[in-house]
Formats: C-alpha cells, structure tokens, sequence
C-alpha cells in the first residue's frame, strides 16, 4: 500500500526530531548548520521569549524549524512551524510555514548567509484574507556560539522592530 505524501511527512515528524541529527550534514546546508538545535530566545539577561529549534528531517532533506512562544503563565503556545529546503536554482533555503496553526496564515520566503556571515531570512506573511505584509529576522553569530538576532516588519518608513525589544534578541543553546 503506498501511503500519500501528507502521511509520509506525518510519520516522519513523529519520530523524535533530534533523532535526525548526523554529524555530516550535506554541503548545501551548511550555512544552516550553527543553527541547528534548540535555543532560548529573548533580551539579553531577560526571560525566554520563545523557543526556536531547527532539526534536520530525514537524510537531511530538509531542516524542520518550529517556533515556540513563551507566555508570561510559563505555559508555550506554537507560533509557526515547516520545512527549509535548499533550492539549488537560487542557490538559497526556501521555506513555508504554518502560522498560528489554524489562523490559514503562512509565512513564505528565502533564507541566505550575506558575506558577512549573517544569516538572514526574508518572509512574506500572508494573511487568511490574503493580505500581505513583510518581515525580515537576521541571525549574527557571536564568538561565544550564541546568536543576536532581530526581528523587524516592514512598513512605509522602513524597517522597524516588530515587537519592543525585537532590534536584538539572544539565542542561547537550551541544555540537551
């Protein structure tokens, strides 16, 4: 029996996503490599904000990225989660998540390293209505193994912060 795609991609999420991990990831990927694994988000000697993991799918076909947010109750709320895929025409990472699983909203967009070793990720948020709007989140490697990382939204001025605080975030590797 040949199961459909959907339910192929279903079992394969049900396997404990770190599982996946290898130490030799394939070439294409190894921008996202620094990336790979769980990390706590949020201001610099502030609380958690939320969660974001990045984990390697199967074979390293793809990297599954979820985000988690933290709520002031402690309790986590899913905020987005979906595949990075490399796309060798561009030469950079597409990806599609689901927002707000249930709100029919996805974000969409690419994924690149600048010569300056950032890591940046252009999204375009579309709404269930269909709406539009722009947000850019850049990854900058700190010596210590920690990312800074901004989150901005773009509106007729410029890009601005999404949320206060949003300029500069941390990511720290959450204990294994």
């Amino acid at each position: 029996m040949k199961l459909p795609w959907l339910a192929v991609l279903m079992l394969n999420l049900s396997v404990h996503p770190m599982a996946a991990l290898r130490a030799e990831p394939s070439p294409a990927f190894a921008t996202l490599v620094p990336l790979i694994g769980q990390w706590n988000v949020g201001p610099e000697g502030g609380a958690t904000a939320f969660i974001q993991r990045f984990v390697w799918g199967p074979k390293e076909a793809y990297v599954w990225v979820q985000v988690v947010l933290v709520l002031a109750s402690g309790d986590e709320r899913l905020h987005f989660e979906g595949p990075i895929l490399w796309n060798g025409a561009t030469k950079r990472y597409d990806y599609l998540f689901a927002v707000e699983p249930g709100s029919l909203a996805q974000e969409r967009g690419e994924m690149y390293a600048t010569e300056g070793g950032e890591i940046v990720r252009d999204v375009v948020l579309t709404a269930a209505d269909g709406t539009t709007s722009r947000f850019r989140q850049t990854f900058h490697p700190m010596d210590d193994g920690r990312f800074v990382t901004t989150l901005m939204r773009q509106t007729a001025d410029g890009w601005v912060p999404t949320f206060p605080g949003s300029e500069r975030l941390i990511m720290m590797r959450r204990p294994s």
